[in-house]
Order: C-alpha cells, then sequence, then structure tokens
C-alpha cells in the first residue's frame, strides 16, 4: 500500500511549506464509489467488477477494492487470500496485511465477515467504518462493494463519504428483475440513494432494454428512483481478464 502523507506542519521556511501545499493539490480529492450487489450474484459480475476496479486504477491512481459483499473480485483478479478486515481488528494482522495488491496501484480488502458482525452490533460498526476510512486516506478511488440488505451500515460512515448514486451488476437470469429492484428499494429506504446505474451482464442490447424499461418505470413509479445503463465492460477485455487471471492460483478467505 502507498505510505500514509505526512504533516508539513511545523517545517521551516516557505519552500517547504510551498512543497507540502503541491502534494496535498497533487493528491487530488478521494473519491468513493459504491457497488451494490444483489442477491444473486455470479462470476461474470466479478470479472466486470475486477476490469472496472483496473480501469479505475489506470486512470484515477491507488485504488482500493472493498469486497463487503462476497462477491469475490479477489478471485476474479487471481489473489491468494490470507487475511480480511475481521482478522485485522481481531489483531492477527496488521489492516495493511489484509489489504492485497492486484496490480500497480491496485488494492483487495475482503470485508464481508467484518461487515457481517457489524450489521448485528453498532459499537463494531463503528470499528469497522473507522477502520475502514483509515485504510481508504491512503487511496484516490475506493470501490465500495456492499450487498444490499447491509446498506444502512453506511451511515456510520465519516459525514464526508455520501453516496447519491450506485453501480448495479445484472446478470441474466429470470429473477433479474426481482433482484435488482429489491436492491434499489432497499437503498432508497435505508440510504437515500436515488439514481442507480445498471451493468448488464450475459445479456444482448434487445434483453437488456426490455429489461431496463421494465425495471426503470416500476423503480420510478413506486421508489421515486432512476435507473439508467452504465457503460459497458468491453467483451473482449472481460474474456481476456478473466482467462489470464484465472491461471493462478486461489484461496478465498471464508
Amino acid at each position: 500500500m502507498p505510505e500514509a502523507n505526512t504533516s508539513e506542519a511545523g517545517t521551516v521556511g516557505d519552500q517547504d511549506q510551498a512543497s507540502g501545499l503541491r502534494r496535498m493539490f497533487e493528491q487530488g480529492p478521494r473519491r468513493w464509489s459504491l457497488v451494490l450487489q444483489p442477491a444473486t450474484r455470479s462470476a461474470l459480475q466479478a470479472d466486470a467488477l475486477a476490469q472496472r476496479a483496473r480501469q479505475l486504477a489506470a486512470q484515477a491512481g491507488p485504488t482500493l477494492v472493498i469486497d463487503a459483499a462476497r462477491t469475490q473480485v479477489a478471485v476474479a483478479l487471481g489473489l491468494r487470500l490470507r487475511f480480511d478486515l475481521e482478522h485485522a481488528l481481531a489483531g492477527d494482522c496488521a489492516t495493511a496485511d489484509a489489504c492485497v495488491g492486484a496490480a500497480d496501484s491496485l488494492w483487495v480488502l475482503p470485508a464481508a465477515r467484518a461487515l457481517d458482525t457489524a450489521f448485528a452490533d453498532e459499537r463494531h460498526a463503528r470499528r469497522v467504518a473507522a477502520a475502514i476510512d483509515l485504510v481508504a486516506a491512503e487511496m484516490r478511488h475506493v470501490m465500495l462493494i456492499l450487498p444490499a440488505s447491509r446498506i444502512s451500515w453506511l451511515r456510520y460512515l465519516p459525514g464526508a463519504v455520501r453516496f447519491r448514486q450506485a453501480l448495479v451488476p445484472v446478470s441474466h437470469g429470470a429473477d433479474a428483475s426481482a433482484t435488482v429492484l429489491t436492491a434499489v428499494r432497499q437503498a432508497v429506504s435505508d440510504a437515500q440513494i436515488d439514481t442507480f446505474h445498471l451493468l448488464f451482464l450475459g445479456m444482448g442490447e434487445a434483453t437488456a432494454g426490455r429489461l431496463l424499461s421494465g425495471m426503470a418505470a416500476i423503480a420510478q413509479r413506486h421508489f421515486g428512483a432512476t435507473l439508467l445503463t452504465a457503460r459497458p465492460v468491453a467483451d473482449a477485455e472481460l474474456s481476456v481478464a478473466g482467462a489470464y487471471d484465472r491461471r493462478r492460483s486461489v484461496e478465498t478467505v471464508l
């Protein structure tokens, strides 16, 4: 992980102060993006989110994927995981040890177990939020993947972190509409998120268009939510990424 920024307070001379200000402005603001994981998960979703994370890291610089939904992005990236955030909170490892480097400027932090415990324990929920905020402080972009059923946990994040929109991966299946609409309803109710970008996977444009049309009408009428089509990940990029990464051995934290 990149080293944490050190404060320039107390340095002597205008040159040192100017250097500190330059570094601060060069770093730019920390950005967050929220991925809302419906109840149905698939390897295709993991591959697509892994590729989007690569693109973010290439464009924005140091990027952290926090997988709190067991989406298995780490598996799609071919990572070998030994620790997760719950291990760090229990003192079994340092928080930095739970963040595994996937590529240049890209890290993954598995956090599903920590979030499961946090959802039943308010004190632990605050500890999880504080640990995540500490790790995120070193990053330029943070992709937070949450299960729809755990979306209310967002209130424990620092006040500066607020989401008005979310990305929702949609896999082809008979229950695709139901799972997405359930996730949207939960997010609107528990987190006041009103805009959702749907990432359609494993289906053609015509099928995706029909799904979007039906879901968008229901979401707007019943929840006051706006559903849009997310920019897709190119099939060629997705298949190449998945084929390459899955040649590597994988061990998943339970």
